[in-house]
């Protein structure tokens, strides 16, 4: 199952189809606008107008209304809905990049707080240049994306383990010395990520 969490809706994403679509606050006008499915609404709903807010109660399937002050964001809820409600799915946020830096560097780094780690690799974040996907320790085979020329390396916490194979820019795991490694490109249709400690994060980017 695909589940898309929308927070804003990056154009390239209409063509696209998913199994079940959540809406996050303004993310389900974006969403009404381009007149895509609301299987969930959740919000607060303080970013949209109350003719909006009445649209929204009339189209989507359910609502989760949330009060202003909580200690969860919504796009948080929504997370939590998707993993309770369809347990293995693959679930893609977008519009959650951009915007404010607090918003963003939060987002970026919310599907590896202890909450979400176990889920982490299903979950991935995107916008119209640059698909986030996050992997755990192991060893990873990593698909060329057709339209996304570079791939980068944010190291999360793994002391320095990170190899990587078959790459424009092979890595060997005892050459390590820093954190991000950015602009790698495909020479293959595959190429090979290894670490023994922590996470990585994965950005697919176009220019």
């Amino acid at each position: 199952m695909r589940v898309l969490i929308v927070a804003g809706m990056p154009a390239f994403l209409a063509g696209m189809t998913f199994d079940k679509t959540i809406g996050v606050d303004r993310g389900n006008v974006i969403l009404l606008e381009n007149r895509l499915p609301v299987d969930v609404a959740v919000g607060d709903f303080d970013s949209i107008s109350s003719i909006e807010f009445d649209k929204v109660k009339r189209i989507a399937k359910e609502l989760i209304k949330l009060p202003a002050e909580k200690d969860d964001t919504d796009l948080e809820v929504a997370l939590d809905y998707a993993i309770q409600h369809y347990p293995g799915a693959e679930i893609t946020i977008a519009g959650a990049l951009g915007g404010r830096l607090d918003h963003m560097l939060t987002n970026i780094y919310l599907p590896l707080t202890e909450k979400y780690s176990e889920y982490s690799e299903r979950i991935s974040l995107v916008d119209n240049k640059n698909i986030m996907r996050y992997l755990r320790a192991g060893k990873h085979i990593l698909p060329r994306i057709a339209d996304k020329k570079y791939i980068g390396f944010m190291q999360v916490g793994t002391e320095d383990t990170l190899a990587i194979e078959n790459a424009k820019y092979p890595l060997k795991a005892e050459d390590n010395f820093k954190e991000i490694y950015a602009s790698n490109e495909f020479i293959d249709e595959n190429m090979t990520v290894s670490f023994t400690k922590g996470n990585v994060i994965v950005i697919y980017s176009g220019d």
